[in-house]
């Protein structure tokens, strides 16, 4: 089957293989624009960075994805997808030299996965065409982290999250193999899933859709959880509220960039505020949701009800990562104010 690149991200070192362990999902980013990423709670590129010294990739490494895919199917792999900024942020370069790029990993992992190469480079460009696939599979996968690697079948469903490890090639190349049973794992559950009915259904298809960050496991399983929802009518499972939240925080997502594509500010807005009422968002979950609103109210040029909405995330939880974003957005507003009212007129 030829996926329509509908795929995912977020930064796990690991992940556990089913919804049973699964953590309360993220609200969604601010919507993006029709040609952006989702914005990462701090910024991707660090505008005083200096050019590091790009490692050559290993001759396994693919660039396209698609040839990469072909070649999957071929021999029957799955494809490890890496996303790094070879050229400006440190780590990555280490990964390159120390892991990525050594025969260790590369001969080892290649038995059982194609590796492909989503870079990000700040000194040099890449052609237009491979530009646009890593902006697409970057936007695709949530990623909002650099280095960045993900397990997924030729089918673009992930299953497994890893990141750097300072680790010898051969030890990360055993992690990442082992890895490969999640999706084993997973699949069995499923054929299980589908010879039983009822409850015991939706049991086994709890413990065969893999935990992963945020809303992901809507995106990528969505069959999945309606089918557990549908049923487990009584919630014997103790997960069918879950994967309505997550399929909830799926469509809020798709509807908010989908407005935002059409400019539509109000209903935006209007659709933050129901979503954050209907699912009853606090703590955390409650700052994300009104950094969204926020977002628009900025793009609406609204200045006042702007630190209305700061201010009430800030209440919410000031020590949050959320809080201090929200409080250091405060600062800088003041300051820009106070050197408005001292300038001369």
């Amino acid at each position: 089957m030829h996926p329509r690149l509908t795929f995912l991200i977020g930064l796990f070192l690991a992940m556990s293989s089913s919804l049973q362990s699964q953590e309360s999902p993220a609200t969604p980013p601010a919507a993006p624009g029709p040609n952006a990423p989702p914005a990462p709670p701090a910024p991707l590129v660090d505008p005083n960075a200096q050019p590091i010294e790009v490692q050559t990739p290993h001759a396994a490494w693919f660039v396209d994805y698609q040839a990469a895919r072909q070649k999957a199917i071929a021999e029957g792999k799955h494809l490890l997808l890496l996303f790094t900024g070879s050229d400006w942020i440190p780590l990555c370069s280490i990964f390159d030299r120390d892991v990525l790029n050594q025969p260790d990993f590369v001969d080892s992992i290649s038995e059982t996965f194609v590796p492909v190469r989503f870079d990000f480079p700040k000194s040099r460009q890449l052609s237009p065409s491979v530009t646009a696939q890593n902006q697409l599979f970057m936007r695709a996968y949530r990623i909002t982290a650099f280095p960045t690697v993900f397990l997924t079948d030729t089918d673009g469903r992930p299953y497994g999250i890893n990141g750097y490890q300072a680790m010898t090639p051969a030890n990360y190349a055993k992690i990442i193999t082992a890895m490969r049973q999640m999706a084993t794992l997973r699949d069995q559950y499923f054929e299980k899933a589908a010879a039983a009915d009822g409850v015991e259904k939706a049991k086994l298809l709890v413990k065969g859709v893999p935990n992963l960050p945020g809303n992901l496991s809507a995106r990528y399983y969505r069959q999945q959880l309606e089918t557990i929802i549908a049923n487990d009518p009584k919630d014997e499972t103790g997960k069918v509220a879950k994967c309505k939240r997550l399929i909830a925080d799926v469509d809020y997502s798709d509807q908010m960039q989908k407005l935002e594509q059409e400019i539509e500010w109000s209903k935006m807005l209007d659709l933050t505020d129901a979503y954050i009422r209907e699912n009853g968002l606090q703590g955390q979950e409650r700052q994300q949701a009104l950094f969204n609103k926020v977002g628009v109210l900025q793009k609406q040029g609204n200045l006042p009800e702007v630190v209305r909405g700061l201010l009430e995330i800030a209440a919410i939880d000031e020590k949050s990562p959320l809080g201090q974003r929200a409080q250091g957005a405060l600062a800088k507003l003041r300051a820009q104010k106070l050197e408005e009212e001292l300038s001369p007129r």
